[in-house]
């Protein structure tokens, strides 16, 4: 893209309707973020992490000796928080959807000044402030934006770090400056250190960087504008010398093996969801009209003159396709694709830049993209919204096919049907099971006041499935996180062939035979009431390194006659 042409300043009238147009955008951002409130168990698993730093046991789940694990992958969302704790005295459950919200402010803002540059054709330049407020009125009635806006995990940081990173690229392509690769980089290592998948972008920018380097020599500002990315190896290198790993031991207990007849169905349920087979027919009659208009020769050197649109497009596909065909999908609704909210949104104006239709085209199709982005997924809200029980939002899949028109049913019913299978696996779990799912597990757990006071014998040990919650309220509690998330052992079990054809997102693994019984785990609570019970035999330093050690897989094969895990200590039902 070209810079944009210039725009005389607004008359002052103009200039506070445009004031109070903004102005209203942010009073419905934040309805928005009130009315999709809610925080997620697996966000207080990086609040336990957070505790146990303060506490001086360092970034570890367990106390030592248990092993340092790795199961929050997302650092710099950690050491946000942490540092707000450590200042403010706000403690991370009370302070993250704040955090998040102002981030999702300054993702709208980025938005904003995305569109505010883009080169568009003259019939359309003079409208960009209403093409920019059309667009940011589209990400705030995308559900997903909306939702990601809050929930205690990471979410927020990432879609502004990668936001951020997309403009820098586009702005590098338009002044080739060492400011915009500066940020860019900055962009890069913030994402990558927020999930790993962000190094994607990190990735982007050392190509980019080379290929400067090939251009002309570097000179001092350009050297300085990568250093940025340094943070991302000495961030490795800190890993494996703490955790003994390259990867976060999230890794190994979630990736089973590729996944694409879940990531699928999760991708059309997206399409299908927010109306982006529009998105997707636009785009192609839009490309096919530039490449007839400009020819393929000229497409490329153009291409070839910016690469940073290369690199914003095909880093998005490559996130995009890694966790459809190999992931498959996120357990957490469509968490995998939040930050692709405004960039599609923003592309859909290239769109009409390159179809050259006018104002009346563009805001009619522009319209329309809007209004049919909008039925199936508020109408699965409205369905959904008054299901306040854990019985009513257990594995939440919700037919809305019968409240559409006989000439878009079939659609709809297609979007059931994958709903149907894909939460059936764990796949795409609802808003709504997620938010009443952590509102029941707090009533289930007294509070961590409560918590910090209970009496307990030592080294009490509870084994559970869903360890958010439980981790953060008894922080003086060993807890053995049943899927691994949390565990090393169990993280690297292999799982059983049956599992394999039975998938369950995010759920796979299991113990191994006899590993629980090894810590004999003697708590159990239910409706906030303990029972603990006496151990055959002490829970010692060197009884906890011997039980990691022996069944560790990467060691040695677990013992094959060991009991099969039936610990009395076992709490939660599996259902997250």
């Amino acid at each position: 893209m070209d810079s944009s042409p210039s725009m005389p300043r607004p008359p002052r009238a103009t200039g506070l309707l445009r004031g109070g147009v903004l102005l209203l955008l942010a009073v419905a951002a934040y309805v928005g973020w009130r009315e999709f409130w809610f925080l997620t168990d697996d966000a207080f698993i990086t609040f336990r992490y957070i505790s146990n730093s303060l506490r001086g046991y360092g970034h570890t789940w367990n106390p030592p000796p248990f092993q340092p694990v790795e199961g929050y992958s997302n650092f710099l969302w950690m050491v946000l928080l942490e540092g707000v704790w450590r200042v403010f005295g706000v403690e991370p459950p009370q302070a993250a959807n704040a955090v998040s919200l102002v981030f999702s402010y300054g993702t709208l803002a980025l938005g904003f000044f995305w569109v505010w540059r883009m080169a568009l054709p003259p019939e359309l330049a003079r409208y960009r402030f209403a093409l920019a407020v059309a667009v940011l009125a589209g990400v705030l009635s995308n559900r997903t934006f909306l939702a990601w806006m809050s929930s205690g995990l990471e979410t927020a940081l990432f879609i502004f770090c990668t936001t951020l990173w997309c403009v820098a690229m586009l702005e590098q392509d338009r002044e080739h400056s060492p400011r915009a690769v500066a940020v860019a980089c900055t962009a890069a290592a913030l994402s990558a250190l927020t999930r790993p998948d962000g190094m994607l972008l990190v990735a982007a920018c050392g190509v980019l960087v080379l290929m400067k380097l090939v251009q002309a020599p570097p000179r001092g500002r350009w050297v300085l504008a990568v250093l940025p990315l340094l943070a991302v190896p000495l961030h490795l290198g800190w890993r494996r010398l703490y955790y003994g790993e390259w990867l976060p031991n999230t890794y190994y207990a979630k990736h089973v093996q590729s996944w694409p007849e879940s990531g699928l169905r999760y991708a059309l349920c997206f399409v299908i969801e927010y109306g982006l087979w529009v998105w997707l027919a636009v785009g192609m009659v839009a490309a096919v009209r530039l490449l007839r208009g400009m020819g393929w020769r000229e497409v490329a050197e153009r291409l070839w003159k910016q690469p940073g649109h290369v690199a914003v497009v095909g880093v998005l596909l490559a996130h995009f396709a890694y966790y459809t065909l190999n992931i498959g999908g996120d357990h957490f609704e469509y968490r995998v694709y939040a930050h692709l909210v405004l960039p599609l949104m923003v592309a859909f104006v290239a769109f009409l830049g390159w179809l050259r239709v006018g104002r009346t085209g563009a805001f009619a199709l522009l319209g329309t993209f809007l209004l049919l982005s909008l039925p199936v997924q508020w109408v699965h809200y409205a369905k959904t919204r008054e299901l306040t029980t854990r019985k009513q939002t257990y594995r939440l899949r919700q037919p809305i096919a019968d409240a559409f028109p006989a000439p878009v049913r079939p659609l709809v019913a297609l979007f059931d049907a994958q709903q149907d299978w894909l939460i059936s696996h764990f796949v795409g779990m609802r808003h709504q099971e997620h938010k009443v799912f952590f509102e029941t597990w707090s009533q289930e757990y007294p509070t961590r006041e409560e918590g910090q006071k209970l009496a307990l014998p030592e080294r009490p040990l509870l084994v559970t499935r869903s360890v958010g919650v439980p981790g953060w309220v008894l922080p003086d509690v060993i807890v053995i996180d049943y899927h691994g998330l949390n565990d090393r052992v169990v993280a690297r079990t292999p799982v059983k062939e049956q599992k394999l054809k039975e998938r369950i997102m995010a759920h796979d693994r299991t113990p191994p035979p006899g590993y629980l019984e090894c810590f004999e785990p003697n708590l159990q609570i239910k409706r906030r009431q303990m029972r603990t019970g006496t151990r055959k035999t002490p829970l010692t330093d060197e009884r906890i390194r011997e039980c990691e050690a022996r069944f560790d897989p990467s060691k040695s094969p677990p013992p094959m006659d060991a009991p099969a895990p039936n610990a009395p200590g076992l709490t939660g039902t599996g259902e997250e």
